[in-house]
Parts: structure tokens; sequence; C-alpha cells
């Protein structure tokens, strides 16, 4: 497949299973691989890929070099963001319900539900999450022994 380098050309992956959007990206094997174009508001091509992981550890390698440049997903653990964010790709998340009704609202500009993460700091993201289950609500919780 000839590179998409148009700016109103876009290829973008949305991970699924039968016909609705994969509720948790990080479980993902199958992706629809969606080229539009932005200006006619149009899909130009789609096509199914299994991602194998033994023959690619990272996803986000592996969609970067299918030559996608942004996920629409629903739920998306920030370690995901990260990865993909790290790849140079855009993330829509919070998108759910069946692949073609998602496809079209997102070429509408009107995906209910959804917000762009890709201007999110993830490592603030991850480092929050780990020092909430770390530290609780207090810093020494009672019955909570301090580390040695």
């Amino acid at each position: 497949m000839s590179p998409v380098s148009d700016h109103s050309r876009v290829r973008i992956a949305i991970p699924y299973y039968g016909q609705r959007i994969m509720p948790r990206f990080g479980l993902a094997r199958q992706f629809c691989l969606v080229t539009a174009d932005l200006q006619q508001r149009q899909i130009l091509d789609h096509r199914f890929q299994q991602w194998d992981p033994e023959q690619e550890p990272s996803v986000a390698r592996w969609l970067k070099s299918m030559e996608v440049c942004g996920v629409i997903c629903d739920g998306i653990h920030c370690r995901c963001q990260m990865a993909l964010k790290s790849e140079g790709l855009w993330i829509v998340g919070g998108a759910w319900g069946n692949l073609e009704d998602v496809i079209r609202s997102w070429l509408r500009g009107n995906l209910p539900h959804s917000t762009l993460l890709t201007g999110t700091d993830q490592t603030v993201c991850c480092q929050s999450s780990r020092s909430r289950r770390r530290n609780r609500s207090c810093p020494n919780p009672q019955g909570r022994r301090k580390p040695s």
C-alpha cells in the first residue's frame, strides 16, 4: 500500500471484535485500518489486519509500520497511550459501539463520549495511579507498615 502523504488523507486504526470496537486496547489483536479523506469526509479504503505480537512485540511500532497516524479506541491504559504517542500517533479514547457507526461519526466530527488523549501527559497519569495505590488517602495509614 502506498504511503498516505496528503494531509487531507489519513489512515487510522480501530481495534475491534466482531462488528464492535474492542473495549480494551491492550487486549486487541485485530484492527480495522481505515484510509479516509477528511475534506470529503469519506472512507477511501479499509482492511482488517491481525497484529502478531510474536513477530512485532510493540503494537505501536506495528501500527506505525502500517502507516497509521491515529487510533480510535475505547479504554486504553496509560502505558499503551505512551507507546502510541512515542511513535507519533494520536489517540481518541472512549469510543464504543458498532465499527461502521464509529467511523462515520468520526468522519463527521461527531464522535460521542470520546476524548482526544494525545495532549495528556501520560507519564503523570501512570505516576499518579501508582502513587494512589501506594499511598492511598494518607501518608501513613494505620495498620500499614513503613518500608524497611
